[in-house]
C-alpha cells in the first residue's frame, strides 16, 4: 500500500520529543551534526559578538542560543511548532534571549533584505524542497559579504541507504547520481520523512546561481563522542561509517 504524502511539519511534531530526548544537543557551542567538530573547534563563522545570525531550520535552537550566549542577536525560523516550543524552553532554562519563528526555511519574507550578518544551518536544507527559492532567501537577507555556511548528511552517505529495507547498507545501494526525493523512517520514533539528495556540483552550481561565491567546503572525518556513538550505534555500523565523511560543510559569501 502506498502511503499518503509526508507533511513535514506534522512529522516533526510527532517526533520532535523522542528526537531531542535521544541527542540531548548541548548549547555550549553550534554544531555541524553528529559526525563533525562543532564551531568551537573549527571555526568557520569567526567572531559572532554582535553579529546578527539567521538559523533557517533550528530545530530544538541549539546553535542559535549558542550564538546569542556568545552575544549574538540570534534568530530562528522552524516548520515544526513542537521544535519551536522546545527551542523557547531551552533559551529561557539557558538564559539566552533568541526570537523564534515559525516558518519555511524557502520563505524568509518577515524579514528585510540586507538584515543579517550570518546564515547559518545545521542538517536542515536537504529536506527543503525549493532549495532555488531557499538559497535565494538566504541572499537576500544577508548585507553584501555576509556568510551563509551550512552543514548536511554528505551526499556520498546517501549511497549506502538502502531505501527499501529502510537501513544503512555496507555497500552502494543507490547511485550518486540519482536525484530525488528519498523517504525513509526513524528507527525510534517510526516517523516517515522526506528529504532531497544533491550532488556536491549541484550544490555549488545553486550558490552560484543565488549569488554566493563558494569559500570552502570541508568533509570532516567523522568524529563521535561517547553519548553520540551510544545513540547512533542501534541504526548504524560505526566502523564502516567511519570510512567515508559523514558531513559536509559549505563555506560561501554573498556577492556585493
Amino acid at each position: 500500500m502506498k502511503r499518503p504524502p509526508i507533511d513535514m511539519r506534522a512529522a516533526w511534531n510527532r517526533t520532535s520529543a523522542t528526537y531531542q530526548e535521544l541527542h540531548q544537543i548541548p548549547v555550549d557551542s553550534a554544531h555541524y551534526g553528529p559526525w563533525a567538530p562543532d564551531e568551537n573547534h573549527l571555526r568557520l563563522l569567526g567572531e559572532v559578538r554582535g553579529k546578527r545570525i539567521l538559523e533557517p531550520g533550528c530545530g530544538g535552537g541549539q546553535c542559535s542560543i549558542a550564538f546569542a550566549l556568545q552575544g549574538a542577536t540570534a534568530t530562528g525560523v522552524d516548520l515544526s511548532d513542537e521544535q519551536l516550543a522546545f527551542a523557547r524552553n531551552l533559551a529561557a532554562k539557558s538564559g539566552a534571549a533568541v526570537d523564534f519563528y515559525q516558518g519555511d526555511a524557502a520563505d524568509l519574507s518577515r524579514f528585510a533584505g540586507a538584515s543579517f550578518d550570518i546564515v547559518f544551518s545545521a542538517y536542515a536544507l536537504a529536506y527543503v524542497e525549493d532549495i532555488t527559492s531557499c538559497l535565494s532567501e538566504a541572499a537576500r537577507v544577508l548585507i553584501p559579504g555576509g556568510l551563509l555556511v551550512f552543514s548536511l548528511d554528505h551526499p556520498f552517505r546517501d549511497c549506502f541507504w538502502d531505501e527499501e529495507n529502510n537501513e544503512e547498507s555496507l555497500t552502494p545501494a543507490r547511485s550518486y547520481f540519482l536525484r530525488d526525493a528519498s523517504e525513509w523512517q526513524f528507527s525510534t520514533s517510526g516517523e516517515w520523512m522526506r528529504s532531497f539528495h544533491r550532488t556536491i556540483g549541484d550544490w555549488t552550481d545553486l550558490l552560484r546561481e543565488a549569488g554566493f561565491q563558494v569559500q570552502r567546503i570541508l568533509e570532516p572525518e567523522p568524529v563521535l563522542t561517547p553519548e553520540e556513538e551510544n545513540s547512533w550505534a542501534e541504526s548504524y555500523d560505526l566502523e564502516t561509517a567511519r570510512l567515508i565523511p559523514q558531513t559536509i560543510i559549505f563555506v560561501a559569501t554573498r556577492g556585493a
